[in-house]
């Protein structure tokens, strides 16, 4: 647990003048910044503008140009252990619903949460104390309905929740989130952003992409923009999120506006 006096002080991830390459071409240049304890952060920007390469660097599967001027720290450490990782850090990408095996039931999935693997695994290996997080988290997650059903049979939104549900089964502090609103209707963007507002009161903290301000959470204090693999902007959601600011970012004429703690974003018509 960290105590106050150090959440204050501390963030858990820094980077300096941190640079990544993916064949040959540079994604992202110069990275400053520090992502702080107690803070809820949305990532904005057009498609290829580095954004889920940045969330990528925190799961350790990209890793940056190492030069004697950049620095990368998670927890205050520049080598972690991923598995010490995944206890403090939960990450919930697209792609993971493709690494599912075919067959398992998202009972199954949830268990996979325990060895990293997304296939089944024996109920019996874990100890009571396990099953009940999972009992738990199926409650929690509302799951009830669908825990025995297969995965690949689920609509987006109930995979996304299942998916969640194996990510805390460690109970970590902070979620990273990879476009957890892509490809929802209304009623599944509506279910997911409530179970991660339930999620931020209890003391998680989420860092999380996505292209619709629509599916901003009110709960989000801070707003990073990226465009061609730079940061262009990082602030407060009121300081960031501006007609103006938008509409540079998106090469676009659009308005911003704001309705009971949500944003939306309406076209400008020459």
């Amino acid at each position: 647990m960290v105590d106050n006096l150090q959440k204050q002080l501390t963030s858990w991830a820094s980077l300096e003048k941190v640079n990544v390459f993916i064949d040959q071409k540079q994604i992202l240049s110069n990275l400053n910044i520090n992502l702080n304890y107690d803070e809820n952060t949305v990532i904005l920007g057009p498609n290829g503008s580095g954004k889920s390469t940045f969330l990528k660097l925190l799961n350790r599967s990209i890793y940056p140009i190492v030069s004697n001027k950049s620095s990368f720290r998670l927890f205050n450490k520049e080598n972690i252990n991923i598995w010490d990782l995944r206890k403090k850090v939960g990450f919930l990408f697209k792609e993971m619903e493709d690494r599912v095996n075919k067959g398992v039931i998202v009972y199954e999935l949830i268990l996979s949460g325990f060895n990293g693997q997304y296939n089944a695994r024996n109920s019996s290996l874990l100890s009571k104390n396990d099953l009940k997080k999972i009992k738990d988290l199926i409650n929690e997650l509302e799951l009830e309905d669908i825990v025995n059903q297969d995965f690949h049979s689920l609509s987006d939104g109930q995979k996304r929740r299942a998916l969640l549900a194996r990510v805390f089964v460690y109970h970590p502090k902070f979620l990273v989130l990879d476009e957890p609103f892509c490809n929802l209707d209304i009623k599944s963007n509506y279910i997911i952003n409530k179970l991660l507002i339930k999620l931020i009161n209890k003391s998680v903290n989420i860092i999380y992409v996505t292209h619709s301000l629509e599916s901003i959470i009110p709960q989000t204090n801070r707003v990073i923009l990226i465009k061609k693999g730079t940061i262009i902007k990082d602030g407060k959601p009121d300081e960031v999120i501006t007609s103006e600011i938008l509409s540079d970012l998106f090469d676009i004429s659009i308005k911003v506006i704001k309705h009971d703690n949500y944003w939306r974003t309406i076209p400008i018509c020459d």
